[in-house]
C-alpha cells in the first residue's frame, strides 16, 4: 500500500491518475497541484474487496480524513470532502463548536455534525459542551446526551461503570472523551 507519492496528476473524469516514470495510482483527488508530493490514504472496502486511494496535498488533510473515518456514520466520501475544506475554516468551526458549518456539507446531519465536533476537538470544557446542548446532570445526562448523538446506551453505561475515578463536573469532559474513545 502506498501512503506517499511524488508524481504528476492526469484527470480521468472524477478520478485522478497520479503517476511518475515507473507507475501510476488512481485516486480521488480534489487538490490544485499538477505535480509534486501527495499523501495517500488506501481505504480498504471489505464489502467490495477493493482498495480505493484518496490523495491529499498535505499531511494535515490526510490526518483530518483519518480522524473523520473513526466517527460512526462518516463514510470516506464525506470525510474526503471535509478534509479538502480550507484548514483555517475547519479549525475555526471546531474551535467555535460550529455544528452548522458541518451541516452544510452534503451527507452530514445535525447529530453527525455534533459527533464530529466532539471527536475532532482535542480538548473541550463544560462551556463547549453546553454550546451543543448537553445537560450537566452527570451520569444520567451523559448517557442521555451520547445516546442522542447515536451512541449505544448500554455501551455508554458499561464504559461509565468501568471508569476508575469519580465523575464530577470538573472532569466531565475527560469522562465524555474517554467514553467516545472506547466506542
Amino acid at each position: 500500500m502506498f501512503h506517499y507519492f511524488i508524481g504528476k496528476v492526469a484527470r480521468l473524469g472524477n478520478k485522478a491518475l497520479i503517476s511518475n516514470d515507473m507507475f501510476g495510482i488512481e485516486a480521488s483527488y480534489d487538490g490544485k497541484q499538477k505535480e509534486g508530493e501527495f499523501y495517500l490514504y488506501p481505504y480498504i472496502d471489505d464489502n467490495k474487496k477493493t482498495v480505493a486511494y484518496y490523495a491529499f496535498d498535505t499531511y494535515e488533510q490526510k490526518n483530518v480524513f483519518e480522524d473523520l473515518l473513526k466517527i460512526s456514520g462518516i463514510w470516506p466520501k464525506t470525510a474526503f470532502h471535509i478534509a479538502q475544506l480550507p484548514q483555517e475554516n475547519l479549525q475555526k468551526a471546531i474551535k467555535d463548536f460550529d455544528a452548522k458549518f458541518f451541516q452544510g456539507i452534503p451527507g452530514v446531519w445535525p447529530e453527525t455534525a455534533k459527533k464530529m465536533l466532539l471527536s475532532l476537538k482535542d480538548s473541550f470544557d463544560l462551556e463547549d459542551i453546553q454550546k451543543i446542548d448537553i445537560d450537566q446532570k452527570l451520569y444520567k445526562d451523559i448517557v442521555k446526551s451520547l445516546r442522542w448523538f447515536g451512541y449505544d446506551a448500554e455501551k455508554i453505561k458499561d464504559t461509565l461503570q468501568r471508569y476508575d475515578g469519580k465523575i464530577t463536573k470538573e472532569n466531565m469532559s475527560k469522562v465524555i472523551k474517554r467514553v467516545i474513545g472506547e466506542m
